[in-house]
């Protein structure tokens, strides 16, 4: 996805990890906007054309969380993907519960810094989608509708099999790992995925679909097979 036209607003305090994350995005968006403490967080996305925002979590004035608690009173579209030194499973809860589109740890690698741009494009994707996506000569997936068309048969499907196989689709020969599965379909829910939940969720889209379509690859994810 390009993001040369897209603004991207980091908000961090330590000024060398402010300006190694300016220079890694730099060539990528249109413009960088850097913000210190959560107030010029806020005063930034409020005075500025902002698409995307890399927020750490422990920051001055106002901590991260509240900063996006108060950006998604106001808007809703914008993909905020959070940067913390934080690992542990509440403070994820949290910032998933501030409906956040993704979750980094630092240090930054180039590794996550790819993470990052494939969770922004995913999202922003997902808010324009096509609303009709073949997945092979027998089944087609309607997004708008939250359904599948299997043999000129339509099948509804739930909010999650509908993200899961969009997920599955727009990342088509390559591996969907679990920790994208549980961030990118599970992002909105307050459960965490169990390897049960997502063994249901696969087994349902399977029986509705007729067609087995899916591949488990063991303890790594799942791939397209069609």
């Amino acid at each position: 996805m390009n993001f040369s036209k897209q603004n991207v607003l980091i908000v961090e305090d330590d000024i060398e990890t402010l300006e190694i994350m300016t220079e890694v995005f730099e060539p990528i968006f249109s413009k960088v906007y850097q913000a210190k403490d959560g107030y010029e967080a806020i005063e930034n996305f409020q005075k500025n054309k902002i698409d995307v925002i890399l927020c750490d979590i422990n920051i001055p004035k106002l901590n991260g969380l509240d900063v996006v608690n108060n950006i998604r009173k106001a808007n809703n579209d914008v993909v905020i993907i959070m940067v913390s030194a934080y690992s542990d499973s509440e403070t994820l809860l949290k910032a998933f519960n501030s409906f956040i589109q993704g979750y980094i740890v630092k240090p930054i690698t180039s590794d996550k810094v790819k993470n990052i741009l494939e969770k922004i494009g995913y999202h922003q994707n997902k808010e324009h989608p096509n609303q009709k996506i073949k997945l092979d000569d027998f089944i087609t997936l309607d997004l708008l509708n939250s359904s599948v068309i299997v043999n000129d048969k339509i099948v509804y499907l739930t909010k999650k099999e509908t993200l899961f196989l969009n997920l599955l689709f727009r990342n088509r020969g390559s591996l969907v790992t679990y920790e994208m599965i549980e961030e990118l379909v599970w992002y909105d829910d307050n459960k965490v995925m169990t390897s049960t939940s997502l063994r249901t969720l696969v087994k349902n889209i399977r029986k509705k679909l007729s067609f087995d379509i899916v591949q488990n690859i063991s303890k790594v994810g799942y791939i397209l097979s069609v």
